[in-house]
Parts: C-alpha cells; structure tokens; sequence
C-alpha cells in the first residue's frame, strides 16, 4: 500500500538527507526464452546450407584449415536509437548456462546461477539482453537498434514471424540474423522484431556497428530482448561464453568486458500517477502506462521514480529534489535492503510521492540521484512556464 505522502519542509530550508522508505516499486520479472532441439536443427541445416552455396559462389572465404584465433573485440551488441536520451535501455538476466548437467545445474562464467536450464534438457546458450523499462512500449517505438557485434557475412535471416510473444503465447519461429566471423565462428541474433531485419541479403558484409534490426518478441519468448548466441563454427556447433571469469578459463572475446553485475539507473522520471507494469500481460500483450509527467502545479501530487539494473541490496542511492535555483528542497537516501530480503534485482524501480506545495516556485527543477558513484538528472517543470517556442509549458 502507498504511504502518506511525506510533509515538505517550509520554504527556504535546506533539506538534510534521511532514509525514507519508497511509496512503491519492487522487482521487475526479466523475460526468458528457448529453443527446442528441432529448432536448433533446422537453424544448423539452414546455416550450413547456406554456407556451403556461398563459398560456392565465392561469396564467403573458407576458413582456414589450420585453428585461427577466436573473433575477439565484440563490441555490445545494442545501441538507443536515434532520439533516445535515457542513461540506459537494457538489462542482462541470463547468461550462458556452462555447467552441462540437467536438470538445474546451473553455473555462469562468474560461477553464479544468473542462467537456467531449458524445458528440454539443453542449456541456456546466449545471453538474454532484455528492454528496461518500458520493454513493450520500448518495443513499438522500436527505441532500440540491435548492431553487429564483429564484422562479418550474413549466413542466414528468418523474418516475417510475430513479434509479441509472451508466456504460453509463442509464434512458431523467432526472426533473426546469423553473422559468420572470419573465423568461422557465428554469432545468432535473435527474437527481433517483425520485419525490423537489415535490407542486406544472405551474402553481404557487414561492419562491426552496421545495423541489424530491432529488439523484438518473437519466438519462444516472454518480452521484448536480444538473445545473443556465439558458436566456434557452423559445423561444430560448440557454443561460445564471451565473457571471461573464474568458471569460462578462455580470455574474453569482447573489446571491453562488463562487470557481472553491471549496477547502473538506467532511467529517472516523473509522473503524475505510479507507473503501470500489466500482469499478466498476456496474451496479446500491451505496452506499459507509463504517466509521465514532466509538468506540475502546485498543490499536484508528483511521483519521482528511479529504474535499476543489476541492483544489489546494500547499494545506498541518495536522492534529491532541487530547486529552479539549485537549492536542495528536498533529500533521502534509500537501499534495497531497507525494502526486500532479496540480495540481488536485475531490474527494479522505487518510486516516491509529494503533495508540491502551493508556494512552490515556478521554473525548471531537478530530481536527482546518485548511485553507485554515478549522479543522474531528470527535470522537471512547476507552475506555469513560458518555454522559449512562446508556449505554456
């Protein structure tokens, strides 16, 4: 249940941080995916299929007979859109499941469990990049472009299948690209959204960066994200761990390898009203309500909201409102721990609520947040603004 709404302190006064429990929030529930077997099957027999014509037409160079060094340098295979102005826009939930046993022996390369066995007896093989927040809305707005993470020739391109596939309403096929390396190996791109695929045809180059498509939903999945997949070579078919730790030995095949838990806000924001997140959101599912509001009178009811990823429970974020003339109006801190017994979200959001004062001056104020030795803004507009395009904001 919401608590009240927390009494502002008298105008004038500097506010002195405190902890202050949120109105709000939790954890956010990432998606998952699969591939059966025959799936897997029919991809390795269009792939080698597809290889075998292309080197016949000399549009793809064999790989060399001797053992050539794994592509390394993989750039992230994500990047916003145009327009995008977020701090960040994903998560990771999954990596690849290392351990070989079945069921739920699971082990990722940092010897943790951030994986999960599959239905069928196979391992989790990639890694699950997922939209956050606002993953449906994300989606339809197609806010995120999914990029070649290696230079490369197209080997293969399944489009054309639904794109809103959610829990026990999967489309029969995902839609993906599949990028062979000068090494021979290939990396999947999967779950991408409907007709969003690069123009470029099985056969062509592309360049480290090059656009590939949009994160999607389709396929064997429950929302909106990128599976990610690395194999040695079509015909071996021995899925690669990119990342690098205490249980996957191999160097890192990326340019700049993340953390393990990559703690960062990924989006601050205000609203008139708490964020809606449908559940269950399925079948046919709909984007999120957000209620964003950027624009509040005195008197209104503001919400200030924060989205996490890779949040771990004795992280302490601080908080603060700040006046149009950079005074502190207001201040808090707040730690999950203070919130759950859970050590660990892959996403999460807290949210706050104010009744805004009636005196509260006019302008451009600033919801703010440091986490993590990061500090991020968000503005936001009280009483009646005249912006500088001769509207009332």
């Amino acid at each position: 249940m919401p608590i009240a709404a927390l009494p502002w302190m008298l105008a004038g006064a500097l506010a002195a941080a405190h902890a202050q429990a949120p109105a709000g929030g939790g954890r956010f529930d990432p998606p998952q995916d699969q591939l059966s077997p025959q799936q897997r099957a029919r991809i390795d027999e269009q792939l080698a299929r597809n290889v075998a014509r292309l080197r016949h037409e000399g549009k793809l160079a064999p790989v060399a007979p001797f053992p050539l060094p794994l592509q390394g340098g993989l750039q992230w295979p994500l990047r916003a859109a145009a327009g995008q102005t977020d701090p960040a826009y994903h998560g990771i939930s999954n990596f690849v499941d290392l351990d070989p046993a079945y069921p739920d022996a699971l082990l990722d390369w940092n010897c943790g469990e951030r994986t999960y066995d599959l239905d069928d007896g196979y391992n989790h093989g990639g890694i699950d990049l997922f939209l956050w927040p606002f993953a449906w809305l994300r989606m339809d707005q197609q806010a995120v472009d999914i990029v070649a993470a290696a230079p490369g020739t197209i080997i293969g391109k399944t489009d054309g299948n639904d794109d809103r596939s959610c829990p026990d309403h999967y489309s029969a096929d995902w839609n993906a690209v599949y990028v062979q390396h000068g090494d021979g190996s290939v990396a999947w791109y999967g779950h991408m959204k409907k007709f969003s695929l690069t123009s470029k045809p099985v056969g062509a180059s592309v360049a480290v960066g090059e656009f590939l498509g949009k994160v999607g939903s389709a396929g064997f999945s429950t929302g909106p994200h990128l599976h990610f997949e690395n194999h040695s070579a079509v015909s071996n078919y021995t899925v690669l761990e990119p990342y690098h730790g205490s249980c996957n030995a191999p160097a890192s095949l990326w340019a700049v390898q993340r953390p393990y838990y990559d703690s960062a806000i990924n989006k601050l924001a205000t609203h008139s009203a708490p964020p809606l997140f449908p559940s269950p959101n399925c079948p046919n599912p709909v984007a999120e309500t957000p209620n964003f509001s950027d624009h509040f009178q005195p008197g209104a009811t503001a919400y200030f909201v924060a989205y996490y990823r890779d949040q771990l429970a004795q992280q302490v974020t601080s908080y603060a409102l700040l006046r149009p003339n950079g005074t502190v109006y207001s201040a808090w801190t707040h730690k999950m721990a203070d919130s759950t017994s859970d050590p660990y979200y892959a996403a999460a959001y807290w949210y706050w609520y104010f009744v805004l004062p009636g005196n509260a001056p006019s302008g451009l104020w600033h919801f703010r947040a440091t986490y993590e030795g990061v500090t991020y803004s968000h503005g936001f507009y009280v009483g009646d603004v005249i912006f500088a395009n001769g509207f009332d904001g």
